[in-house]
């Protein structure tokens, strides 16, 4: 019997205690289920938490200290939005029962659900929501979503109503609203540049189904938020007498504030810092999931019988960015870019490098997307011959000794293509070794440099010191290619690392972000996915999915698309373990 179960059953026992007595009289009492004489009832296990085993670890899990995939899960189980993903595509209430937003999408208000309480019993307010989105806007924060909501008000006009007020008004401002929130009454005294790094991290109190029991190198020990038991001594009026109950309803069990009870008697994340590690203790029976394997290794662990996988496709695009400044004419014509795609055989590197683990991708739009347009994203074909035709007619020069003269350039270029390390990102690795062999297949020059994600993001990247690199780019549920492309984020904070520069682009960008009918959102993004085929001004490779190995014995989890590691459990409250054990 689950959590879930006796929280239902729990007030019916007490109940049943009160009516018949405290004492049954031994003749009464059988000695087993089929009365005097009988054997005793075969003991079971005792339940026990559905066990996933990670590739990585966790220190801190907060909302404004979540880095790692394993912080960024806890935190998802821990805390809640505004909003929550639901099925399919859809986004739900979570904290907020409705919300609604002005002609103009510039400002929303949110409802909060009555009666909600963090897990130290203290009311959920709108003055929480104020102080978080007050904390991430702030200059001091350095945190994960750092200057995300740097253009957003917010105000309280009671403590269940929250008004967000956006400079920039924004079609997609729902889906960040799943953002989520912290206790005021815990962090709200902590400078905004300490947050990130502030104790509450290893022993958070949150608003979700899930509570921290442990955090430590090893493993996180998750436990469903509500009291083992009942504390008959706690006081107040009537405290030892059940709430009148509707004999014809039964209420959806819930946590204490709220919270909807899971039917899993826990989480327990175990941390491996190797992928060799990790796959021994699935293969031993040790755990019952393993996450963040490489494509090719989660695949192995897939074809264990009494196995599956879990795949959720995500909104993380892997693709290669080149630099497009005046300081680099090499890839300024739009004919040289598209050659150097048509040199990729993406299927080959989707079948094999990913594992089947990912979709080709067409265009910077996932295709699962609403918004992705396939009409006006047309196949870009594999075809090396047309590669290097291509390169001739836009006037480069094949050399002597090998490799390519661009136009107007006296020497053969060498493309030096970045990447992350492999023990920090495998799968980008991998695909950026498959990249630089298709272009040496075609004559180019090229070679890999790995390397860690500060030297890659802060030092080569966000300084505009490359020249190619493989990258992967959240674009998110409610896709923003704004941060990515547009011509004002060309700086050493913005998210367009090609430098690009096109006015026409940059005014399709504003269109497709803007507010409106899901009919003229759908019609701007049309548009700006014609313009992204001319220009490929990005050139996409795949986008990947989140793959979880776990066991039959696991039912519940419904694949959907996801935006970040911790939106693959949004439907944990309906996932089991078998006899829930």
């Amino acid at each position: 019997m689950t959590i879930r179960d006796r929280g239902i059953l729990g007030v019916l026992s007490l109940l049943l205690l009160v009516l018949t007595g405290l004492v049954i009289a031994p003749s009464l009492v059988p000695d087993g289920p089929g009365g005097p004489g009988s054997s005793p009832a075969p003991s079971l296990p005792p339940p026990r938490p559905y066990v996933e085993g990670v590739l990585g670890s966790a220190s801190l899990a907060s909302p404004f200290s979540a880095r790692t995939p394993a912080e960024r899960e806890i935190v998802a189980l821990v805390f809640r939005g505004l909003v929550r993903l639901g099925p399919g595509d859809t986004l739900v209430g979570d904290l907020a029962e409705r919300w609604e937003v002005d002609a103009t999408g510039s400002t929303w208000t949110f409802y909060l659900r009555r009666g909600m309480a963090w897990q130290d019993g203290q009311p959920i307010t709108s003055a929480d929501v104020i102080f978080t989105i007050g904390a991430l806007s702030d200059p001091e924060y350095t945190g994960p979503g750092a200057s995300s909501w740097r253009e957003v008000t917010a105000s309280a006009p009671d403590d269940a109503t929250v008004v967000f007020r956006l400079a920039t008004p924004l079609g997609g401002f729902l889906q960040a609203a799943t953002q989520p929130i912290a206790p005021a009454h815990l962090l709200g005294a902590v400078p905004p540049a300490d947050l990130a790094t502030d104790a509450f991290g290893r022993q958070p109190v949150g608003s979700g189904a899930f509570r921290v029991s442990t955090i430590d190198d090893a493993r996180a020990l998750l436990l469903p938020a509500v009291p083992e038991a009942v504390d008959p001594g706690a006081g107040g009026p009537g405290s030892g007498t059940p709430a009148p109950t509707d004999s014809l309803a039964t209420a959806e069990p819930s946590a204490p504030g709220g919270a909807p009870l899971p039917y899993l008697e826990g989480i327990e994340l175990r941390f491996f810092p190797d992928a060799a590690g990790l796959m021994a203790a699935y293969s031993s029976g040790a755990v019952d999931g393993a996450s963040g394997l490489a494509p090719a290794d989660a695949a192995v662990l897939g074809q264990t019988a009494g196995s599956r996988l879990l795949r959720y496709p995500t909104t993380t695009l892997l693709g290669v960015t080149l630099n497009l400044r005046i300081n680099h004419p090499e890839f300024r014509d739009a004919a040289v870019r598209r050659a150097l795609l048509e040199a990729i055989d993406r299927d080959a590197i989707v079948a094999n490098v990913l594992a089947r683990q990912a979709t080709r991708a067409d265009t910077v739009i996932p295709p699962t997307s609403w918004a992705f347009d396939a009409t006006s994203s047309p196949v870009v074909a594999f075809d090396p011959a047309a590669a290097r035709a291509a390169l001739t007619a836009a006037g480069w020069k094949e050399a002597q000794g090998g490799g390519w003269i661009p136009k107007g350039a006296t020497a053969p270029l060498t493309i030096e293509l970045l990447s992350p390390e492999e023990t920090a990102n495998p799968a980008a690795f991998a695909v950026a070794a498959a990249i630089a062999d298709a272009w040496r297949a075609i004559g180019l020059t090229v070679t890999q440099t790995p390397l860690s994600g500060a030297e890659l993001l802060g030092d080569r990247l966000g300084s505009g010191d490359f020249g190619a690199a493989v990258v992967g780019t959240n674009i998110g549920l409610d896709p923003d290619l704004y941060p990515i492309l547009a011509s004002t984020q060309t700086t050493t904070s913005g998210s367009n690392f090609s430098g690009v520069q096109n006015s026409a682009l940059d005014a399709l960008l504003v269109a497709a972000r803007a507010p409106g009918t899901d009919e003229a959102r759908k019609a701007a993004y049309v548009a700006l996915q014609r313009q992204l085929a001319a220009g490929v001004y990005m050139l996409p490779i795949a986008f990947r999915d989140e793959v979880v190995v776990v066991r039959d014995t696991l039912s519940g989890p419904d694949p959907r698309p996801i935006g970040g590691p911790g939106d693959r459990f949004w439907d944990v409250l309906t996932w089991r373990l078998a006899d829930g054990r």
